[in-house]
């Protein structure tokens, strides 16, 4: 008797052992793939963020969006699948594209999680597109490609332009420095410019990089040349 539970003893041990390896193993793996599936996610998630019609985009700007910056936290796993699930309460109301270094992104009204997770967000509530400071923050990965990481490798010069299907509004880069997280006043209106202050948090992610260019000129969208329409991936047949 005592013999059969000895034996039993061991076989429960030997189990225990296999699920702890497996669950080590397990561990092992899903550490080594986190950041290569975050980014797949994403990239698939922001792929799939449609640009709606120039009047969905009027509609949608009517629409009522979360600006509180004290909700905004890291972009984890979890929070990229719960964006690419609830992709129907990301208020699409543009897009922005930075051809020399192929950002292109559609922008979302606000700040919220979802709508950080896969757009360019607006960071105050009556922005005008070519009028004043318009202001986005956008997330950046390890994959520096997605959503606003390309801003590290962007050029004093550089061509911006955004649009709301009606217009395209080309702005020039001329300014990029790290600010501090706190320092939430560059986006303020400056008196007398037409600016775009693009945000994104820093290498460490405790500072902040800014991204500054000023007001070029606004363009009718069925003037747009096929350079600007390409860098947007638009097909201007869906306005």
């Amino acid at each position: 008797m005592r013999k059969k539970r000895k034996e039993k003893n061991i076989k429960i041990t030997r189990v225990l052992y296999n699920m702890l390896i497996g669950m080590v193993l397990f561990v092992g793996i899903l550490f080594v793939f986190y950041e290569p599936i975050k980014n797949w996610i994403a990239y698939m998630g922001i792929g799939s963020i449609n640009m709606v019609s120039a009047s969905d985009i009027e509609t949608n700007q009517k629409k009522k969006a979360t600006f509180n910056f004290e909700e905004v936290k890291e972009l984890d796993l979890k929070t990229l699948i719960q964006a690419n699930l609830h992709k129907d309460e990301i208020t699409v109301i543009g897009g922005i594209s930075i051809p020399s270094v192929q950002l292109n992104l559609a922008i979302g009204k606000g700040t919220s999680n979802y709508t950080l997770a896969l757009t360019a967000g607006t960071m105050k509530e009556e922005q005008l597109m070519g009028k004043g400071n318009y202001a986005l923050a956008g997330h950046h990965m390890t994959k520096e490609e997605l959503l606003f990481g390309p801003l590290f490798e962007v050029e004093i010069g550089a061509r911006v332009y955004m649009t709301d299907l009606k217009y395209v509004y080309e702005y020039q880069i001329n300014e990029q420095r790290t600010i501090e997280a706190t320092d939430i006043e560059v986006i303020e209106d400056v008196k007398g410019e037409n600016l775009l202050t693009l945000i994104t948090c820093d290498n460490e992610g405790e500072d902040r990089l800014l991204t500054r260019g000023h007001f070029v000129q606004k363009i009718p969208i069925g003037d747009a040349s096929d350079e600007i329409t390409d860098a947007f991936q638009l097909d201007l047949n869906d306005q």
